[in-house]
């Protein structure tokens, strides 16, 4: 049975050398899944990379609104 470790960073981390990458160059965009494959910016090996993007929201109450007004 294959290990797999899943780690949440917002980079590409390169498995050989663990050298952080930044993603935005990588992902065309509109995309919010894929795979595809690329060589390590720092030590040049090659490898592939599996990316799934999510969204992460927050709300909090508007100060001194107790009701939305017609526009």
């Amino acid at each position: 049975m294959k290990n797999e470790s899943v780690s949440v960073i917002d980079a590409i981390k390169c498995p050989h050398c663990e050298y952080l990458m930044d993603y935005d160059p990588y992902l065309d965009e509109y995309e919010m899944s894929g795979e595809f494959e690329m060589d390590c910016e720092k030590c040049r090996k090659p490898f592939h990379v599996n990316f799934c993007s999510s969204f992460h929201f927050t709300s909090e109450k508007l100060n001194g609104v107790t009701e939305r007004t017609k526009d």
